[in-house]
């Protein structure tokens, strides 16, 4: 009688040997090393970088900036913007570009404040009251004007602020000039104003 073909059991499996058992464990426990390796560099790599991060922020102190010409930070200043930059972390070379662009700022400023000044002056000389070739008479009467009521700090602030080369405060001096000059009288080869102080710049308050 003929052998029946199995065709329902599978094959028995081949059995390890002892010596590819060895070598298997051999290539898991190589594989586990070299991942722990790669944990550790990554991890070693990390910190590295924090601490670069670290040293890369704010200096224990800044150096000295480099200040354009015509433009100057005071030590009170210094002193601020160095709280700033230390609060802000910012490296040298950042608090360098922040001393650039306040520069340029100022000089933006000062460009713009400049040009205003011009524009105020050319308004002034070509005023229909006081302007035009009544200009270099009325200046002098608006000067005296100022000697006589300003104060100092009153002529430091129009010099400071550019407000002296306004029309309107022009216009304001130069008619308080002229009513000093018609409202004197000559007495003793001296001259002597006819009105007070108030009754000249406040003449509506006067009874």
């Amino acid at each position: 009688m003929a052998e029946e073909e199995t065709i329902l059991t599978a094959e028995t499996p081949e059995v390890a040997t002892n010596e590819e058992q060895s070598e298997n464990s051999t290539e898991t426990t190589e594989a586990s090393t070299k991942s722990t390796e790669s944990t550790e560099s990554n991890a070693a790599n990390k910190e590295e970088g924090q601490e670069e991060t670290e040293v890369a922020g704010a200096p224990e102190e800044y150096g000295t900036f480099d200040l354009p010409e015509n433009f100057d930070m005071n030590n009170d200043t210094l002193a601020e913007y160095h709280t700033f930059a230390k609060e802000n972390n910012l490296t040298q070379e950042q608090a360098q570009r922040g001393v650039d662009m306040v520069a340029q700022m100022k000089e933006a400023e000062m460009n713009q404040w400049v040009e205003q000044q011009k524009s105020w002056v050319e308004d002034a000389k070509a005023d229909a009251e006081y302007g035009n070739d009544k200009f270099d008479e009325s200046i002098s009467v608006a000067v005296k004007a100022r000697d006589s009521f300003g104060t100092s700090e009153f002529n430091e602030m129009l010099d400071s602020s550019g407000l002296g080369n306004h029309p309107e405060m022009i216009r304001f001096l130069h008619r308080v000039g002229k009513a000093i000059s018609e409202n004197s009288v000559v007495v003793g080869g001296t001259t002597t104003s006819q009105l007070t102080r108030e009754a000249v710049l406040y003449p509506s308050m006067q009874t």
